[in-house]
């Protein structure tokens, strides 16, 4: 126990934590908060709070420890002895690794566990069993566990969502609120194939830093790039006006060594997706799913603007937004019906209304589509435009995409695809 700390009077589990102090209390009631009314006999509630703040300070302190005298009360006895067990386990010890001095986390496993348990006890009433000794324990036992995997995926999901910004600066709208985070979690458990769709893109997540490569080009403002030869005087090197005046003269003629600044253009990238009901077998769909959200965390990398649409016989809604791109991409179904040349004249048009036309755009298009495309009313569109066109194919052919574009792909349905497609992409 640190000194000045006391747990006189407090039924927590917890040494090292001030059970009676104003941040135990507090945390209390932010996970009823977060995880509704318990609705529960007023001693069973609070035993619940209680053993959810536990948890909450177990997972996000450096200093919380079980305590090892026996509990007073049976449940939250109970919930002691799981808790020393648990904390033996190689689980725990991974769950911490991500979750320590993580508030976020901590306070999710612990919001999980109240909604795991209350749903145990539901389910027991309305069984009408009796709840022995034995039946808390194990009810208890299943919600640490059913929620220890909740958290897992939602921070899997968090992932997704929250990205670097060069220098490893969080972009400010990344910061999700934990009710929206769970929302989002709780609906994608059913919708298919999102397991799948996650653990690809977060494993191409891990092997993306070494594609991210901004683009420069030369200018008298930005950062500083290489050497080069100018006889502006007000971009050399400042040794070069320390030199002896035989050589400073000389160097007015033939140029002095200046540092190159360079300025960042980059743009945007635009992931035009085919939704149409061929595009929602499995294979195609998570495939073209996980490499959308690669392609998102790439544009993140660069510093580049994202654009989404999803499209089938018409284009979309536009989302650029982290936790608008992620949901879309996980929770959307497909439809019938291929358009790819409005869903590219649209993509076209935002890429204008964003003020983006004279940066770097690329737009990528993955369809398994062979819908015909004019290329004479696309090249028109972007003749006024700093704009690139990939074309992925997932199966079939479209001459006119293959001649308007940059880089035209037959797919190939692999981690190994993807990752030709992402070091393509982070080129253009």
């Amino acid at each position: 126990m640190i000194p000045g700390l006391s747990d006189k009077n407090s039924k927590s589990n917890l040494t090292g934590i001030n059970a009676n102090g104003k941040l135990y209390k507090t945390t209390r009631e932010r996970i009823v908060r977060y995880s509704g009314e318990l609705n529960l006999n007023n001693k069973l509630g609070e035993d619940i709070k209680t053993s959810a703040a536990d948890l909450y300070f177990l997972y996000y302190s450096n200093i919380a420890s079980i305590k090892e005298n026996k509990n007073d009360d049976a449940f939250l006895e109970n919930v002691r002895t799981q808790l020393n067990n648990y904390v033996q386990t190689p689980e725990f010890s991974k769950m911490r690794s991500y979750s320590r001095l993580n508030d976020r986390i901590s306070m999710i496993y612990s919001i999980n566990f109240v909604k795991q348990l209350k749903e145990q006890i539901k389910k027991n009433e309305n069984e009408n069993e009796n709840v022995g000794q034995n039946t808390m324990k194990d009810m208890i036992g299943k919600a640490m566990s059913e929620s220890e995997e909740k958290t897992k995926k939602t921070n899997q999901l968090e992932k997704l969502i929250k990205t670097n910004r060069p220098g490893g600066k969080l972009a400010s709208h990344d910061d999700i609120g934990i009710d929206k985070l769970m929302d989002l979690s709780d609906r994608i458990i059913n919708v298919q194939n999102t397991e799948k769709i996650i653990s690809m893109a977060n494993k191409l997540f891990d092997i993306m830093p070494k594609f991210s490569k901004k683009m420069r080009t030369r200018s008298n403002i930005g950062e500083l790039g290489g050497y080069y030869k100018t006889k502006n005087i007000s971009n050399v090197l400042s040794r070069e006006l320390a030199l002896p005046d035989e050589i400073f003269y000389s160097k007015i003629i033939n140029g002095f060594t200046g540092k190159e600044r360079v300025l960042l253009s980059e743009g945007s990238y635009y992931v035009l997706l085919d939704k149409s009901g061929s595009m929602y077998e499995a294979d195609k769909m998570v495939w073209s799913r996980s490499v959308a959200l690669a392609l998102f965390k790439l544009a993140m990398a660069k510093n580049r603007k994202y654009f989404f649409r999803f499209f089938d016989n018409k284009p979309y809604d536009l989302v650029k937004e982290p936790y608008d791109v992620v949901n879309n991409i996980l929770t959307v179904e497909a439809n019938k019906g291929t358009c790819i040349e409005c869903a590219l004249v649209k993509a076209i048009e935002d890429i204008q209304i964003h003020g983006m036309s004279q940066k770097t755009n690329t737009i990528i298009i993955i369809t398994d589509g062979e819908d015909k495309v004019n290329p004479a009313i696309v090249e028109k569109l972007i003749s006024k435009i700093d704009l690139k066109i990939i074309t992925v194919m997932i199966n079939g052919t479209n001459d006119g995409l293959k001649l308007l574009s940059e880089k035209y792909l037959v797919a190939r349905l692999t981690e190994e695809g993807a990752l030709k497609l992402l070091n393509i992409a982070k080129s253009m």
